[in-house]
């Protein structure tokens, strides 16, 4: 069995589909980090006073506006010169470094998307997606190449498989399949000329919620059967055209689409109709994948190269199939507590709205009511009353800027109150708890209030 799978995953395929995921990845990560620039999302980034870091990168410098900039603007180049395989595997790392220093700089602007496209820029580093139709080709850096190996495209397939599988079982939650997300947020958009009372109607609601929930625990099955592809396809593409419609989503529903067409035969892009099947046909060697098999015969036993590959490949699956599931391991509702809710998959799950006013009592007794506004940014802010994590790291940021103030805080208070999907609002902490007293953790805070019953 161990020598089937070895033999699956080193046997060479078309490459067509991996300069076709080169091209599409480069350019879509570029374009999302150019709209940042444009619409001023940089600017979460550049204005903030203070700046809110994972546990155990707290270490993080706060670079100034122009290093922000400079690693956008590095982040949109690298972009670029990846899809045009100009010095890829440098130009891969650099846009791998740049997703990632983004990711850490700034925790309240972790999005799903943007860390999926971080882990396919790290992945495209492995990928020798330049040995075809690049600038590294024609200029002779290296050799053109019209096969690849199999695992390339498997742990391609196996990353977007990942995202539909966990985002499936997240949607078995009391609170989705009483349809009660998509029933504040597409009333939101009644408003909408022509659609907006259709999308506002109460049974939208449930059919989107279901149907969300059908699409996405079915369409990896689906697209990985040769007979029922295409149909799965075309349901994907009707999927995410209509998050473009009724959510945007920026760049996401079009990489959707990208990573979904990926399940397609590897040589599909030279069958493409118009100007981009030529272009595949025109630039790349035709593929006789039969020979190449023939004459690079996988031996029975692995070559060191190959064994490094195969580790690197279990320890990934390993990462990627565990760390979405360690919220089972924290008490509580994720979606209340935000314990474990990140780098889970949980896409567009919960709607939450609420409000956070801080209390510093200094020695003497005398108390100072702090409004977070005026400290953080309004994205910031808005994060903040969602996530016990955030309200505590707030008030040691706090603490620290009344110390260099000369005043020395001997309390910290949170008068919160949150409201989660429509229940009605109740604290996220208790106001009576000393926030100064706690330490940030890995482990379950005990201290978060209890979220609401599904009897209210």
């Amino acid at each position: 069995m161990v020598a089937r799978l070895k033999s699956a995953l080193f046997r060479p395929v078309d490459i067509a589909w991996l300069v076709y995921f080169r091209l599409g990845a480069g350019f879509l990560m570029a374009l999302e980090h150019a709209g940042g620039l444009v619409i001023g999302r940089v600017r979460n980034y550049t204005e903030p006073q203070f700046h809110f870091r994972y546990i155990g990168w707290e270490w993080l410098p706060a670079p100034p506006p122009a290093g922000i900039y400079a690693v956008y603007g590095l982040v949109l180049g690298a972009g670029l010169a990846v899809a045009a395989g100009w010095h890829y595997r440098l130009m891969a790392g650099l846009l791998s470094l740049g997703y990632g220093a983004l990711l850490l700089l700034e925790e309240t602007e972790y999005i799903n998307h943007f860390y999926l496209y971080a882990l396919l820029a790290a992945v495209l580093v492995c990928l020798p997606a330049h040995h075809a139709a690049s600038a590294d080709v024609r200029a002779g850096r290296v050799r053109p190449a019209a096969t690849t190996p199999a695992w390339t495209r498997s742990l391609v397939l196996f990353q977007v498989g990942l995202v539909y599988v966990f985002a499936a079982l997240a949607k078995l939650n009391p609170d989705w399949l009483a349809a009660r997300p998509l029933g504040i947020w597409l009333a939101a958009r009644a408003h909408y000329p022509v659609l907006g009372p259709v999308l506002a109607a109460a049974p939208t609601a449930w059919l989107m919620s279901y149907g969300g929930l059908l699409f996405d625990a079915l369409v990896v099955p689906l697209l990985l059967i040769r007979r029922t592809r295409p149909w799965a396809f075309g349901l994907a593409a009707a999927f995410h055209l209509m998050n473009v419609v009724v959510f945007g989503l920026g760049t996401f529903p079009w990489f959707s689409l990208l990573l979904t067409s990926l399940f397609f035969a590897p040589d599909f892009p030279r069958r493409l109709p118009g100007f981009v099947g030529r272009w595949f046909r025109q630039r790349l060697p035709l593929a006789d994948v039969a020979s190449a098999d023939a004459a690079e015969q996988v031996p029975p036993h692995a070559t060191p190269f190959q064994r490094w590959i195969l580790a690197g490949l279990g320890a990934y699956l390993l990462v990627q199939l565990t760390l979405p599931l360690r919220y089972l391991l924290y008490p509580g509702q994720v979606h209340w507590t935000e314990e474990g809710h990140r780098f889970s998959w949980h896409l567009m799950l919960r709607t939450k709205s609420g409000s956070a006013v801080f209390r510093v009592r200094l020695p003497g007794g005398r108390e100072e009511i702090v409004q977070p506004a005026t400290y953080l940014t309004r994205n910031q802010v808005n994060k903040l009353v969602n996530s016990p994590d955030l309200i505590l790291q707030f008030a040691h940021l706090l603490a620290r800027d009344y110390q260099r103030r000369g005043l020395r805080p001997v309390a910290i208070h949170c008068d919160s109150w949150l409201s989660l999907n429509g229940h009605p609002p109740q604290p996220l902490v208790s106001p009576k708890l000393n926030l100064l007293t706690l330490k940030r953790s890995l482990s379950p805070y005990p201290w978060i209030e209890p979220a609401y019953t599904q009897s209210k």
